[in-house]
This record gives C-alpha cells, structure tokens and sequence, in this order.
C-alpha cells in the first residue's frame, strides 16, 4: 500500500480495530527488504502513533531502526504517542527487548532538547499539515 491508500483506509487518526493490522502492516513492511520508499513505513508508525499506546513505541522504534534511510526518515518523537513522561515509564518497567536502549536514547534525545515544545497532539497537528489534511 502507498501514503494515500493508507490514509483513504485508515486516516490518519485509525479507530481502535484498525490497529492490529496496523501493526501488521508495519511488521510486513520492516520485513521488506526492497522497499523503494518509506513514505508508507512513516505514515504507518505516525498511524499508530495517534494511538497513543505505550507499548507501541517498542515497534515504532523497530521500524525507525530497520534501515539507515528509515532512521533519518522516521522521527523519533513518534515513538511517544502517550507522551514523552508516560512512555519513559512504560519503558523503565518492561523487560521486552529494546525497552533500556529506547529508554536511554529518549533521555539523550531530550537532553539534545528533540522534545522541546513536544506534544503528541503537536505533532499530529505537524503531520495533519504536511499530509494536507483539515484540522
């Protein structure tokens, strides 16, 4: 699927019963070695990010880091859908591969000041205007 079959299939804010393909999509997506874009990968993630679901910053940030061009790509601050303070703590308590390293990189990224100003509904309302989309 492209950004706009996306976004005609899920919007950018998806209801609850679309996350779990959602999620899938993301998978199958990391997965796909030969991608020629990352457009869809972003847009997914950004998808799941509206979500606003601790535990998905986990994949959020797989995805980020499953090519070079989708760690420039993907920004970091999507892996904060229920906010910075609210996914450090889910991160400090789960023992799932990856949370301590996510969890450290967040600390560095918001000494670097990345999460300056940083709210998920900012950053929704960021990506509303770069897809064109109304308010």
């Amino acid at each position: 699927m492209n950004e706009n079959d996306l976004l005609a299939r899920f919007g950018l804010t998806p209801g609850v019963a679309d996350l779990p393909e959602i999620r899938q999509l993301i998978q199958i997506t990391i997965a796909d070695n030969k991608r020629e874009s990352n457009e869809p990968l972003k847009l997914l993630c950004i998808q799941l990010f509206s979500a606003g679901i601790p535990s998905d910053a986990l994949l959020i940030h797989k995805a980020k880091m499953s090519s070079f061009d989708a760690s420039c790509y993907i920004d970091i601050q999507l892996v904060c859908g229920a906010g910075l303070e609210a996914t450090k703590a889910f991160l400090r308590s789960s023992d799932a591969p990856g949370a301590q390293a996510l969890l450290a990189a967040l600390e560095d990224c918001k000494h670097a000041a990345d999460f300056a100003g940083f709210t998920p509904q900012r950053q929704l309302d960021g990506y509303r205007h770069y897809y064109r989309l109304s308010p």
